[in-house]
């Protein structure tokens, strides 16, 4: 390592160390870092030191079809939301639960569950949390108990989707990662962990639930669901633009599609769509996530350039040798572990090349690594996955904060769960394929 690369760690670690304060916007302290990699790399450049390289030729290397993939997903969740399409669905989805909490729960879950599948994790938090807050504050039921079990369950529901995760887009584009293989390895594994997960969530929280009184039940649900619609013609732009996402979505690996224009076309579909409204749904999109993400793939980009992330490959590769089920446990445990502390997108971005690096002992290795940071997002601490921020970004805003703690608890349980068992599916999908 020279003093180069020497430098931009130090600026990397520094950057994420002042972010996991929460004393700092997140997305100021990603741009500065940034910011400050770029100019270290520039002087570098000037000087002919190994490793140097032009901003310009920094920005040229980030991963911008993410970054478009993301802000498409938000204009689309940003204009389905304004017709009324989310409060027709929570009405439909809660008129058979007749004011039973537990029913609702279990209701609400597995529609994130579904839906984990076609959004990214944070737009899926972005449904499910205005939607999820409105029924309860309907129906008198505490809304944080939902909001924590949605998170989680969109982290590890995201697995077997490539756009089901921005970290899952990451690690694909570098892998070359094949959208239908990821999604027969892991969409029993997501089953199993929904089945296991249920009854846990709903045990944790069995405090928490009991039934409303039955006037405010029927007060709530003689409402006509189609009275939830703001805009007829939104909402039916929306449903066409969602139908078609999902049709692309499913078609794109054959058709060799990739996602992010499948996203774009429908995002800029709905906004033509929607005339004089379109400026109020741009300024609707958090720009603050899209920026952070600019940021952190410069910071990824400074790390390979200046050969940092090679180097940490040949350490792993150092520790891993060439066995297979050691690889593959250490794939699945240590990014995890990360992840947890960190956000799972760097940790994502800068391990995603050595997972390709090491593909040739299995390739169930890059999956490994996939199922680590969605897993890890929500083990030990809420930091590591956006969903989580964003759930309790929601509580915060209706006066009942999350306790960090009581994410933390559930979190860590469920997390450790799931890591063992994901650890065994992977080796039991290694011996299947021969390795």
């Amino acid at each position: 390592m020279n003093d180069l690369g020497l430098a931009v760690l130090m600026v990397f670690i520094a950057t994420y160390a002042i972010i996991s304060t929460e004393k700092v916007n997140r997305t100021a302290m990603s741009l500065l870092g940034m910011a400050v990699v770029g100019a270290v790399l520039w002087a570098g450049y000037q000087a002919g030191i190994p490793g140097g390289i032009s901003f310009a030729g920094m920005a040229e290397h980030i991963d911008w079809s993410t970054i478009l993939f993301v802000t498409a997903m938000m204009i689309i969740v940003g204009v389905a939301g304004a017709s009324g399409m989310f409060q027709y669905i929570a009405l439909r989805l809660s008129r058979p639960s007749g004011g039973d909490h537990r029913r609702l729960f279990q209701t609400f879950i597995g529609f994130t569950f579904g839906i984990s599948l076609f959004f990214d994790t944070t737009s899926t938090m972005l449904i499910m949390a205005p939607l999820t807050i409105e029924v309860c504050k309907a129906l008198e039921i505490d809304f944080k108990p939902f909001l924590v079990c949605e998170s989680l369950t969109s982290n590890f529901a995201s697995i077997p989707s490539i756009v089901g995760a921005v970290p899952n887009l990451v690690i694909a584009g570098e892998t070359n990662m094949d959208a239908g293989f990821l999604f027969i390895v892991f969409m029993p594994l997501a089953i199993v962990l929904l089945v296991v997960t249920l009854p846990i969530m709903t045990w944790w929280y069995r405090s928490s639930f009991g039934r409303t009184e039955a006037y405010r039940v029927q007060a709530v649900f003689d409402i006509d669901p189609s009275h939830m619609i703001r805009s007829e013609r939104d909402f039916y732009a929306a449903v066409l633009g969602i139908g078609a996402l999902v049709v692309g979505f499913a078609l794109g690996p054959s058709l060799h599609v990739e996602p992010p224009m499948v996203a774009l076309i429908v995002a800029s579909g709905l906004l033509l769509l929607s005339h004089d409204r379109a400026n109020r749904f741009l300024r609707e999109v958090g720009w603050d996530t899209v920026f952070f993400l600019v940021g952190l793939f410069g910071l990824v980009v400074a790390l390979e350039v200046t050969g940092l992330i090679e180097e940490l490959g040949v350490a792993i590769g150092g520790i891993i040798g060439e066995n297979a089920i050691f690889a593959t446990v250490f794939l699945v445990w240590v990014p995890a572990m990360l992840s947890a502390f960190l956000d799972n997108l760097p940790v994502s971005a800068v391990l995603a090349p050595i997972a390709s690096r090491f593909s040739y002992i299995s390739p169930v290795l890059p999956l490994a690594l996939v199922f680590a940071v969605n897993i890890g997002g929500y083990l030990f601490t809420p930091l590591g996955s956006p969903a989580n921020m964003v759930a309790m970004g929601f509580a915060e805003k209706e006066h009942d904060r999350i306790p960090f703690s009581e994410f933390a608890k559930i979190g860590t349980v469920l997390g450790l769960i799931h890591l063992a068992i994901g650890s065994l599916w992977l080796i039991g999908v290694m011996f299947l394929m021969g390795f």
